[in-house]
């Protein structure tokens, strides 16, 4: 109870002191530019506007996630304060022309966004290494098959830069000694507790009384249900890696029969309505986006050319909705026929084949910019899957028959598995990332991901 009061203290302190930083930055700008003698038309023009910057500041930090991260990185962390400073500072400029503070000085406009980095840089830092202190390690218990509870347990370590302590897995089945596997079992011993299968999970929540539970997505619905009913009889947290039938259920209605409580599951696709309000946002986003970059094909594309010979576009044939063929285009960033001796293959991070200035255009996702082409012919939407050639699409489907499912929708520039995952995710949890998207699509969850589409571009090792 004292552990959760002091986090509850913290929390509050942690909003207070952001927005104060916040405000605090638009006076230490006001000083700068006026020194003491600040105009009173000039300091009012900010006083009117306070508390819609104050308010604006707030939603940023809600809507990035800075009130809930002590798992984060702190490269995540702010990459994140980076994208709160740059919209706050478009909002204070919008805001002091909607409500006609023409007196809000330009010059501090420009120069509080840059105080307000520094500060909350420096304060949000601190508070990120008391905010792990405050929660400490929590201890987790992983339950699913040896490959997958493998994988899991590595990744929860990993990621969660020891704030997440693994401290046994529960398996469907206790391994057979007599298998030829026998050796991966002792090894999977050595790092974690094999702690029974899950028929005594009830017994390893007692022993080891885990702060949260995982569960893989391979485990039998049966089995799931049997862990389901434990935690809660045990008051434990647990966290459901989903399948496909987990992602069908994902936003189901609640709707009755009679006296029968029934679920309505939506389909794996988005309504025609909404289609159509989709392709309207397209067009006019594509627009204004190619205007604004038009600056920026005439460099890219002068620096295309003087790097390496060959075209400055490049065309690559890939799949859009329901499995129809298109070119998508992309300025060039590897060298001329890369593929012609190896045939089709996945880009890798260290790709030899990539150019000097490829790798730049990559860095900062600036080769995508030509994808608004194929936004503006239909080909394409902003937001959605990203499109995949006919070859990788093939072995797949093969590999994951519910991969077809992800082709009901546009392929997009950038989408849901672009934003939550990283370079290394899997295909099968991008799959289920575009699944869920597919499922729970609005053009409001459209504007999260573009929003967080502007933070995955500061951090290298996020989603390609």
């Amino acid at each position: 109870m004292e552990i959760q009061k002091n986090k509850i203290f913290f929390r509050t302190g942690l909003v207070f002191l952001d927005l104060v930083l916040i405000n605090l930055a638009y006076i230490l700008a006001f000083l700068i530019k006026f020194r003491w003698n600040i105009p009173e038309a000039n300091f009012n023009a900010y006083l009117s506007t306070w508390p819609w910057l104050t308010a604006s500041a707030l939603a940023l930090f809600y809507f990035y996630r800075l009130y809930g991260g002590y798992r984060w990185r702190w490269a995540e962390v702010f990459a994140s304060l980076i994208c709160v400073v740059f919209f706050q500072a478009m909002a204070s400029m919008a805001l002091s022309f909607l409500l006609r503070g023409f007196a809000f000085p330009r010059m501090v406009l420009l120069t509080a966004p840059l105080i307000q980095l520094a500060l909350l840089g420096l304060w949000r830092r601190a508070a990120w290494h008391l905010e792990r202190r405050l929660q400490g390690t929590r201890r987790v218990i992983v339950v699913g098959q040896l490959p997958e509870a493998v994988a899991l347990a590595e990744k929860l370590e990993s990621a969660g830069g020891g704030m997440i302590k693994v401290s046994g897995l529960v398996l469907d089945s206790q391994p057979d000694p007599g298998e030829n596997n026998c050796e991966s079992f002792r090894g999977v011993a050595n790092r974690w507790p094999l702690l029974g299968d899950v028929s005594e999970f009830c017994n390893c929540l007692d022993a080891v009384a885990p702060d949260q539970v995982f569960v893989c997505s391979s485990l039998s619905q049966e089995h799931k249900a049997e862990v389901i009913y434990a935690c809660v009889a045990k008051d434990k947290k647990l966290f459901l890696v989903p399948d496909l039938y987990e992602i069908m259920l994902a936003q189901a209605r609640l709707d009755q029969v009679d006296d029968v409580p029934v679920f309505t599951v939506g389909r794996l696709k988005i309504p025609e309505e909404s289609m159509i309000l989709k392709r309207l946002i397209d067009i006019g986003l594509s627009l204004v986006a190619l205007a604004v970059a038009a600056p920026l094909w005439l460099l890219v594309g002068i620096a295309v050319k003087l790097d390496s010979p060959g075209p400055v576009l490049y065309r690559q044939k890939r799949l859009t909705m329901q499995e129809k063929p298109f070119y998508l285009y992309k300025f060039r960033t590897m060298v001329v026929d890369a593929e012609q001796e190896s045939g089709p293959v996945l880009a890798s991070e260290d790709d030899p084949r990539v150019t000097r200035v490829g790798r730049l255009l990559r860095a900062a996702r600036l080769d995508e910019i030509p994808q608004l082409l194929n936004v503006l012919k239909g080909d394409m939407s902003i937001v959605g899957p990203r499109p995949e050639r006919p070859f990788f699409v093939n072995e797949l489907v093969k590999q994951r028959p519910e991969y077809v499912y992800r082709m009901n929708v546009k392929s997009g520039i950038t989408g849901l598995a672009q934003i939550a995952g990283r370079y290394s995710t899997s295909p099968e949890n991008k799959l289920k990332y575009d699944l869920l998207y597919t499922k729970s699509y609005s053009p409001a969850r459209d504007l999260a991901i573009l929003l967080q589409t502007v933070k995955v571009i500061l951090m290298k090792d996020r989603a390609s």
